[in-house]
């Protein structure tokens, strides 16, 4: 009964993982423009990590949400890992990018549009839920991945288009 319960999120699994994986170039590219600029600040190379990781988190919720005959407590597990891991990350690279005494104001925006606390929350809380045996759990990967998503696309879009010399 869960296989069949989680067969139907592996939908979601392909377009989250698919966006991610694009955002992820996309990314990448936004900051190879401007890679002179980012490349002389730590703050705004560490905010570059933290969209990375923002995108990272949303790919590989997607693949566990696509791993076949998984039980939904190991995938609840998974969940709380991953928000974990990524948040051990994130808090570092957070205080790598505060270290800097002059911060450039695109890293001052990042820092305010950043969604991270949020995206690890809502993907720690889904864990938490479906281990304890509750399917519904999984939509809070919905609003966790959403906000990962557009959150890394603002960032990715400041990267691109705002030069702080």
């Amino acid at each position: 009964m869960e296989e069949l319960a989680l067969e139907g999120w592996t939908d979601f699994a392909v377009v989250v993982g698919g966006a991610s994986a694009a955002l992820t170039g996309l990314l990448f590219v936004a900051i190879s423009i401007n890679v002179r600029a980012i490349g002389r600040s730590i703050s705004l190379r560490s905010r570059g990590a933290q969209t990375l990781v923002l995108f990272a988190v949303s790919l590989v919720v997607s693949i566990l949400l696509a791993v076949p005959a998984q039980p939904t407590v190991v995938l609840g597990g998974e969940l709380v890992a991953l928000a974990v891991v990524a948040g051990g990350g994130l808090f570092t690279l957070d205080r790598r990018a505060k270290r800097e005494q002059d911060v450039p104001r695109l890293a001052r925006t990042l820092d305010v549009v950043s969604p991270n606390l949020v995206t690890l929350l809502l993907t720690a809380a889904a864990g938490v839920v479906v281990v304890t045996g509750h399917l519904w759990g999984l939509y809070l990967l919905v609003a966790s991945t959403v906000i990962g998503i557009v959150g890394g696309i603002a960032n990715a879009w400041l990267f691109l288009t705002t030069l702080d010399e």
